[in-house]
């Protein structure tokens, strides 16, 4: 044997400890162990394991350098491959620098929560991943294992992921139904990683196909891209005649130093020759803080012709600043309205809110208890109209709010009392008119503690019955400025008595803390005015509402109307509703069904007569409204109305949801909507009907990235 010289031997004590050294930050375990302190490498051979840093590879066999970190490993079946975020990557061989993250691999596999890609080759150069022969899909069936082949794909021969800019690029995209290619492909696929908000993505939106009144038409094709990092542009278009078609942009802001974002938006439509539509839009919104807090937001829209909202358009700007105690308004108002044909204009409106404390004394109680709100209020409006007529109105108003709470009989009664006084001054142009109203309030109410009566019935029922009355005394108070003398007050007393009923255990013998409550009359009110000679009945009401069991909820109300002067004038209402929810199970799997069978995805089970038999859940809600009032000698009005909402399922993949309005006063359905759907694998299919309205057929991906691209959809009103 040669005798080794001592570099030698220091080499190898060298090698040994970098080994040791290297077992801290790198495992491995295997079945058989091979190592070669000079070359630097590690023989890994069945059941080989290696951890590196946020790296862990499975493999048949690895051959690992923990000198430069190459790796190579290989399978009879699939390597495993663990990185970032516990996602599991699949290979048949594969050749990688664990330190540099850069290499190739064969027969790549990767299993998304919603998505399966593969790929024959894999090629990482610095920052950019290259695949051949890639294959995309979402079949669920696929994804759980129940298939082996997926029945819908896309394939590629080639496709480049950028991490750094943070997009996929493909070369022409096929489809395949059940492994047969379709006629439909794309020329390429851009597709942004990041979500389309944020300032730095940018790509192409695919458009929406559809067919409606036997024309197809194509929805929301686009681009966006960033134009700074603070400014992001979005365009699309959607054509659906050589005659209408439509064209929304967007560009959306972010001033980082202020902490401000909005967007501005513009929309032009095209419907003929002679109508073209337009819609302007600004939103900002800035929440910025130094010494006090200041807001700012706004939300402009013009619309030549009310494209989207029918009735009228509601723009707006404020400013909001909040001190110590009271908080600062300042608006700026623009109300299109397309049936008056006019434009309404409020700069500026100022409003003042203010509430304090007026005694802040712990020690007596009822002047802590005090409050005081002053609210002033302050417009200035502009009404334009298309006839050339013009109004303006100038207008103030002043309200103050006090409030009071103190105990009275301690602890049986609590009193609070307010008083609210009103100021309102308009001014009226061009006719110089100038209006005045002032009012005053002054209100009490009294509010006793619960009171309780528990009944008991053999020890099995306890019946708890809580009732609080509250007693309430109001006068208003109107100076002679447009009122007559004798109308200068106006006092009214309501009585109010709230109920509460708890029943605990009513079906078994043992009362413990389980209850359940329920509000047979959950309030009686009554109502009289205080007139000068005697005391009138206003109104009188009970309302309530029950929970009767566990599906069946009751709510009612009811009630009479006492006029001032005549008794043609008293009216007498009710509303009533009742609702019900149910699951229901048809045919449910009971142990006699021991036969078991398959028809493609379906499964049955089977009687002792070969008869298949197969859950069908229903789920039902009956809903029973009826309303009645009775102006006599006047109007009359009564409904009745049974609404039927619910879903059932007649197989495990299909489903037909259903929403009915029947009248039953007029005998006939006033509303009726029916909708099927089906589940077909990677593709969903649905069809909604409305009664005597419209109808609309959609089939397409279940794949959030493609719903909007591969679909047919098609409707009619």
């Amino acid at each position: 044997m040669k005798k080794k010289n001592d570099d030698e031997i220091s080499n190898h004590h060298d090698m040994k400890n970098e080994l040791f050294f290297l077992k801290d930050i790198l495992k491995y375990k295997s079945d058989i162990q091979e190592h070669d302190m000079k070359e630097g490498k590690s023989y890994l051979k069945g059941n080989a394991t290696i951890e590196y840093h946020n790296t862990k590879v499975e493999a048949d066999y690895i051959e690992f350098n923990w000198k430069n970190g190459d790796l190579y490993a290989k399978s009879k079946e699939k390597s495993f491959f663990l990185q970032k975020e516990n996602q599991q990557y699949f290979f048949r061989t594969i050749h990688w620098n664990l330190n540099k993250e850069i290499g190739e691999a064969k027969n790549f596999f990767f299993k998304g929560k919603h998505h399966i890609v593969m790929a024959h080759d894999i090629l990482k150069r610095k920052e950019d991943i290259l695949m051949k022969k890639v294959i995309y899909t979402s079949d669920p069936f696929f994804l759980e294992k129940k298939d082996n082949f997926p029945d819908f794909y896309l394939k590629t021969d080639n496709l480049k992921y950028s991490s750094s800019k943070e997009y996929i690029f493909s070369g022409p995209i096929f489809f395949y139904l059940y492994r047969v290619p379709m006629p439909i492909f794309f020329p390429f696929l851009y597709m942004p990683i990041k979500k389309l908000n944020q300032p730095s993505s940018s790509g192409i939106m695919y458009p929406k196909f559809g067919i409606q009144n036997k024309k197809i038409y194509m929805e929301d094709i686009g681009l966006f891209f960033p134009i700074s990092n603070f400014l992001n542009f979005k365009m699309n278009a959607s054509i659906y005649n050589p005659d209408t078609w439509k064209i929304k942009t967007k560009i959306e802001y972010k001033l980082k130093k202020y902490n401000d974002h909005g967007l501005i938006n513009f929309d032009y439509q095209n419907m003929s020759s002679k109508q073209k539509n337009y819609l302007f839009q600004w939103e900002h919104n800035s929440d910025f803080k130094s010494n006090s807090e200041i807001k700012f937001n706004a939300n402009v829209n013009y619309d030549n012709i009310f494209l989207y909202n029918k009735n009228e358009n509601f723009s707006y700007i404020n400013i909001r600043k909040k001190f110590s105690n009271y908080l600062w308004f300042m608006d700026i108002y623009m109300i299109q309205n397309q049936n008056k044909k006019e434009i309404k204009f409020l700069i500026p409106e100022l409003i003042l809110h203010t509430k304090n404390v007026l005694f802040n004394d712990k020690k007596n109680f009822f002047l802590s208890q005090v409050n005081m709100e002053n609210r002033f209020h302050f417009n200035n409006s502009i009404d334009l109209q298309k006839v050339k007529y013009f109004h303006s109105r100038l207008l103030f108003n002043h309200n103050m709010n006090m409030t009071a709470y103190f105990p009275f009989f301690y602890p049986y009664l609590r009193i609070s009392s307010k008083i609210l006084y009103q100021d309102f001054y308009v001014w009226n142009s061009p006719d110089f008119h100038i209006s005045t109203f002032q009012k005053m309030d002054f209100s009490t109410n009294i509010v006793s503690i619960p009171f309780y009566n528990i009944l008991k019935f053999k020890n099995t029922v306890l019946l708890k019955h809580r009732i609080q009355p509250i007693l309430s005394f109001h006068i208003k108070y109107f100076p002679p400025v447009f009122y007559n003398v004798k109308n200068h007050f106006e006092k009214r007393i309501n009585l109010i008595f709230n109920n509460d009923w708890i029943i605990k255990n009513p079906w078994n013998g043992v009362v413990d803390s389980s209850c359940e409550k329920i509000k047979i009359i959950k309030e009686i009110n009554s109502s009289f005015i205080v007139d000068q000679n005697f005391i009138k009945w206003e109104k009188f009401q009970i309302m309530g509402d029950t929970d009767l069991t566990k599906n069946l909820k009751i709510k009612y109300k009811a009630g009479i109307n006492f006029g001032k002067e005549k008794k043609e004038n008293n009216m007498v209402y009710f509303d009533f509703s009742f609702s019900s929810h149910y699951n229901i199970n048809f045919f449910s799997m009971k142990n006699e069904f021991q036969k078991k069978g398959k028809n493609r995805y379906d499964y049955f089970f089977f009687d002792q007569n070969n008869y298949a038999k197969y859950s069908i859940p229903l789920n039902l809600t009956i809903d029973f409204h009826s309303n009645y009032e009775n102006n006599w000698n006047e109007n009359q009005l009564f409904q009745t109305l049974l609404s039927l909402n619910g879903s059932v399922n007649i197989t495990k993949y299909w489903k037909i949801s259903f929403h009915t309005d029947y009248d039953l006063l007029k005998n006939k359905i006033i509303f009726s909507n029916i909708i099927f759907d089906r589940d077909l694998r990677s593709f969903e299919m649905s069809f909604n009907w409305i009664k005597n309205s419209s109808w609309s057929f959609f089939i397409g991906l279940k794949d959030p990235n493609f719903r909007n691209i591969i679909q047919y959809n098609s409707k009619k009103s």
